[in-house]
């Protein structure tokens, strides 16, 4: 093999320095990216829904020819993502000095909530009792080449720590399959793997969509005459097919006059074309391909369907369109939008295995809130630039994922939290500890992540699997010779989440951070302490040319401040998954003294398969509670101080839950907000108080309030 096919094969899957290893895979400096950065044409606009009228112009078209008269700056509507949210077109692609102008323009309407770039996020691939049988499960070969196994799916070891057990966490999770959507480059739904959904052989393939829009053209399901789709690299923009049909890069895109694939090819250099990366259908193979069917690999999630949603093609993806994915896949679209059918089979899981070094947009974080509110968690690849979290796993509300390696530390190539914007929880992502330049085929890659795949060099080819090391002379996609990087530890995340909403369907997205993360394991300490150190914590500081400087592209040892909550763990995921769930509602959030509050936890729940056995009510400061073993129970309230309120429910396999309320004073909170004693309510306490105490002793309260006269009320001085 040349030098020059190894080093664009190294490049492609992020091999990175292991113990005693002599390749090192050494990330960029993190910085902006270019691509992210660079001249753009499009604008994502988000109108106010009061106060002013723009929302009640009914068409995206006349919103923008409205928005181009009031602020003198040309545009035409793409489309319209969902409601108050609309994609239009500038007169020509504007740099970043002069974009950052006209979008201070088009914000300063008063019917703009906010206007923003329409930037590109891109694919994150660096250029039962017995074990399923799988063939891949376990180490073997064929005419192709070997593979390793599937080690990350195995129980823990003392040589793969970072292994999550999932083949031990199927024996628990059971109950009915979810989706998980794979928001990507498309699948190979001819892959015997993954198969469509009603294929009569256990397909897992739902119907999906396709969100790319052309890029060059007007508008995204209505194609016309002057239309080019050069990213969608399939002749049309929105429609129902997510196949995907290859994402390669050749001499002739690099060669464009308008330079629209700069920066996208192979190599450090981005001036080589490279083979179709079948991204997505790599990461739909690890969430959850057909499993126990005697061919390939298995899913970490084996019941759970698969939701292809299309919004990478060739080079990149547009913002815009990634977040009318999510909101599709979750089922938020208005049905009627651009001609897009409702999608019937709405994800509990989103797998972004995307990104972008960049801060979180607007419209992204938009996106999250509004998908994490409506119940969706949404699992995203932290990126793999050795840097700070790249977008959109740096949204708030993102399920972020860092990338570890078979040992635990983190892996060279994988982000870690930023001062900005921190990681939920490591899984593995991959690395190659043996290989080195002198002899580099001469060992297999021993923790790459085993996967479907597709042979297509350039379109698509027989489906495929990724290998631990090829056969000399291997004429196919040499890009299957391994697979690692964040983008595929993210899939593995997506699948034990599934997994413990399979077992745990009452858990709500935060009960299911929570308990991911009470679960995971303990991040080990090498015994020899690895070449990057102690991971830190990554800073948003910039070098003299603008590059964010804070990098660590070495393998270094994770602590919970830089690499998420500790190493994913399936079997106790799923066991935290079981635990029922205590929950609490009261007649009442603020009582007077002596009133009845009724405490109701009649809405706590089980696990799939299991019930609550038992109530316990108890408060603090305790007082008396009727029906303090049944889940409708009542107290009197009994002071003029809050008073919390505790419920442990046992399920019937004796496992606990326990929710805690608090039940504020009428009193406390009148005139001072907060459930703070305002003045007057402290005036009144402290009359209310000396009556008692004073008819005792003959004193009126005419002398109290006049003995009260001095008192002033609590300054409002604030120092400055």
């Amino acid at each position: 093999m040349s030098y020059r096919r190894l080093r664009r094969s190294l490049l492609a899957v992020a091999l990175c320095l292991g113990a005693g290893a002599s390749l090192t895979a050494t990330a960029a400096p993190w910085r902006i990216d270019a691509r992210v950065a660079a001249p753009t044409d499009r604008i994502i606009v988000k109108w106010r829904d009061t106060g002013v009228a723009a929302m009640q112009i009914a068409r995206s078209e006349d919103r923008a020819t409205r928005l181009s008269q009031a602020s003198g700056i040309p545009l035409r509507s793409i489309r319209e993502i969902r409601e108050r949210l609309d994609v239009m077109r500038l007169a020509s692609p504007l740099g970043s000095k002069e974009l950052r102008r006209v979008i201070a323009r088009l914000s300063a309407d008063p019917s703009v909530q906010y206007a923003e770039a329409d930037e590109r996020r891109y694919a994150l691939a660096f250029p039962i009792d017995a074990p399923p049988n799988d063939l891949r499960f376990t180490a073997g070969s064929d005419t192709y080449g070997e593979w390793q196994g599937q080690w990350y799916l195995h129980d823990p070891s003392a040589t793969a720590p970072a292994a999550i057990g999932a083949s031990s966490a199927w024996k628990t999770a059971t109950g009915a399959p979810y989706v998980i959507a794979i928001i990507d480059t498309g699948v190979d739904f001819t892959h015997p793997d993954l198969g469509r959904y009603g294929d009569g052989k256990g397909g897992k393939l739902l119907p999906g969509r396709d969100f790319i829009c052309n890029d060059l053209g007007s508008n995204c399901s209505d194609p016309g005459a002057n239309d080019t789709y050069l990213v969608a690299n399939d002749g049309g923009g929105w429609d129902a097919d997510a196949t995907d049909p290859g994402d390669w890069i050749d001499a002739a895109d690099l060669a464009r006059s308008d330079n629209f694939f700069k920066d996208c090819g192979d190599g450090s250099n981005h001036d080589q074309p490279f083979n179709s990366t079948w991204h997505g259908t790599r990461v739909a193979g690890i969430a959850a391909a057909l499993t126990n069917n005697a061919i390939g690999t298995a899913g970490v999630a084996p019941d759970s369907y698969l939701l292809p949603v299309r919004v990478i093609g060739k080079c990149s993806g547009y913002v815009s369109d990634i977040v009318a994915g999510m909101y599709w896949a979750a089922g938020l679209s208005t049905a009627t939008l651009n001609g897009v059918s409702a999608n019937l089979h709405p994800a509990q899981v989103l797998n972004l295995s995307i990104g972008g070094r960049a801060p979180c947009s607007l419209t992204e974080q938009d996106a999250v809130t509004a998908i994490v509110q409506d119940g969706h968690v949404v699992v995203v690849a932290a990126g793999n630039d050795g840097g700070p979290v790249s977008a959109p796993a740096n949204c708030q509300g993102a399920l972020a994922v860092a990338g570890i390696r078979h040992i635990g530390t983190k892996v060279g190539y994988s982000n870690v939290s930023s001062s900005a914007a921190a990681i939920t929880i490591a899984a593995p992502a991959g690395n190659c500890v043996n290989l080195n330049l002198q002899h580099p085929w001469s060992l297999p890659c021993l923790y790459s992540i085993e996967t479907t795949s597709n042979d297509g060099v350039t379109v698509p080819g027989q489906p495929f699997y990724t290998y631990a090391q090829m056969v000399p002379g291997y004429a196919g996609n040499i890009l299957n010779e391994g697979t690692i990087g964040t983008s595929f530890a993210a899939p593995i995340v997506s699948g034990v989440v599934a997994l413990m909403v399979q077992a745990n369907p009452n858990l709500n997205v935060n009960r299911i951070v929570a308990r991911l993360q009470a679960a995971a394991t303990a991040f080990p300490v090498p015994a020899t302490p690895p070449t990057g150190g102690v991971c830190h914590v990554a800073t948003l500081a910039k070098d003299a040319s603008g590059h964010y400087s804070d990098i660590q592209n070495d393998e270094c040892q994770c602590t919970t401040a830089t690499c998420g909550a500790g190493m994913l763990n399936a079997v106790a995921a799923v066991a935290q998954a079981l635990y029922p769930i205590a929950s609490i509602a009261t007649s009442t959030d603020k009582a007077s003294l002596g009133q009845t509050v009724t405490l109701d936890g009649r809405d706590s729940a089980a696990s799939s398969n299991h019930a609550i056995a038992a109530y316990q009510w108890t408060s603090n400061p305790s007082v008396a509670i009727s029906n303090s073993n049944t889940s409708l129970a009542k107290l009197k309230f009994p002071a003029l101080r809050p008073i919390t309120v505790t419920l442990t429910v046992t399920d019937d396999a004796g496992r606990q839950d326990t929710g805690t309320k608090t039940i504020n004073s009428t009193a406390l909170s009148a005139g001072g907000g907060g459930g703070a004693l305002g003045f007057a309510g402290l005036l009144m306490l402290v009359l209310a108080a000396g009556a008692v105490i004073l008819r005792r002793r003959g004193t009126s309260i005419a002398m109290l309030r006049g003995r009260l006269t001095h008192l002033e009320p609590p300054s409002t001085f604030e120092e400055r």
